[in-house]
């Protein structure tokens, strides 16, 4: 019986280890039978994610040799969370997502949602790229994910359409608002004293059109790509939320590349996060003069008027900081260092 017991779970042991060779074993990636990388956004074509994403498609192709051949898929109606679960799953191999999507999956990256986190772009920057980049990406790893490159929606703000700009918290009482599907954009909320109800992405547009919700915040780019500048007649400069987004990879598709070619899927980080920047920041005046011709009043709060918001939010970190311990620790760093 001893004898046989041995035999059994040296079987086992040898399917075992023969499943984790098979799972660890290197894809063969030819110009005959190139591997495929479908990358996915919700950001419509022809704006500077999609672009950005073909610039990446050309460059891959090409240093390649052909070995991998890149799929793009912008506007995706999926949903960014659902994007990135796909990702995680490997149901896609590659997406382009805010921060908040991946925090979904990878609650520490809702760090990236809390108020007032950042003040400036280039503070942002700063704490992102010099001292944030190697515990995020050893986070995302963990996590089923390769990160790539931070790219950027940019500064959120305020837009309503019942004639009144949102210079004070109080403004947003008995304005019904889309809040994005994140606890912390909830609690921000409640904080300030406003009205929210979370909805998809993709139901944003419909919502603002029966009246369900009367107002939004996010970035100038997004809020006139979906259209949604379309239903609201004001506009809030309030730079609330910096919000970061990514590009990145199923780690395990990745892993099972080649080295060569996943060297290549990594290389011209730098390059490719300032372009990324540069298309999005460039715009973003031009996005504001947009709104402004087409009928909505633009008004920008000053600093007074920022701080007013900033300290009724302040709360918002205690619960973070409880709610998320790892996240917390990325905190300790954005407030050493910004």
């Amino acid at each position: 019986m001893k004898k046989s017991l041995l035999i059994g779970l040296t079987l086992a042991a040898s399917v075992l280890f023969a499943g984790v060779a098979n799972a660890q074993s290197t894809r063969t990636c030819t110009a005959q039978s190139p591997c495929v990388l479908r990358m996915a956004t919700v950001a419509p074509p022809n704006t500077p994610w999609s672009q950005q994403m073909e610039s990446l498609k050309d460059r891959i192709e090409s240093e390649s040799g052909g070995r991998i051949a890149v799929r793009i898929f912008p506007g995706s109606s999926d949903g960014e969370n659902s994007l990135a679960r796909q990702c995680k799953d490997g149901t896609i191999e590659a997406v382009g997502v805010s921060t908040a999507a991946i925090a979904t999956l990878v609650p520490a990256l809702s760090v990236f949602e809390l108020p007032y986190l950042f003040e400036t772009a280039e503070q942002a920057d700063r704490v992102i790229d010099r001292y944030l980049f190697p515990d995020i990406e050893r986070i995302l790893g963990e996590n089923g994910y390769q990160l790539y490159i931070f790219s950027e929606n940019g500064f959120r703000n305020f837009a309503t359409n019942n004639g009144r700009p949102i210079r004070q918290p109080s403004d947003l009482r008995g304005v019904q608002m889309r809040a994005q599907e994140s606890w912390l954009h909830e609690a921000m909320y409640r904080a300030l004293g406003g009205s929210f109800t979370t909805i998809p992405v993709t139901e944003v547009s419909t919502a603002l059109s029966t009246g369900r919700v009367q107002g939004f915040d996010n970035t100038p780019l997004f809020a006139q790509a979906a259209g949604w500048h379309n239903f609201v007649n004001t506009w809030t400069v309030s730079n609330h939320i910096y919000q970061p987004a990514v590009v990145v990879y199923n780690k395990a598709w990745y892993d099972s590349l080649p080295e060569d070619l996943r060297t290549l899927l990594v290389s011209n980080r730098e390059q490719e996060t300032r372009s990324g920047r540069r298309l999005i920041r460039r715009m973003t005046p031009l996005l504001l003069q947009n709104l402004t011709a087409s009928g909505i009043n633009v008004v920008e709060l000053t600093e007074a008027e920022r701080a007013v918001f900033r300290d009724a939010t302040r709360g918002v970190y205690s619960d973070f900081r409880r709610r998320v311990p790892e996240g917390a620790r990325l905190l300790d760093i954005i407030e050493r260092r910004r």
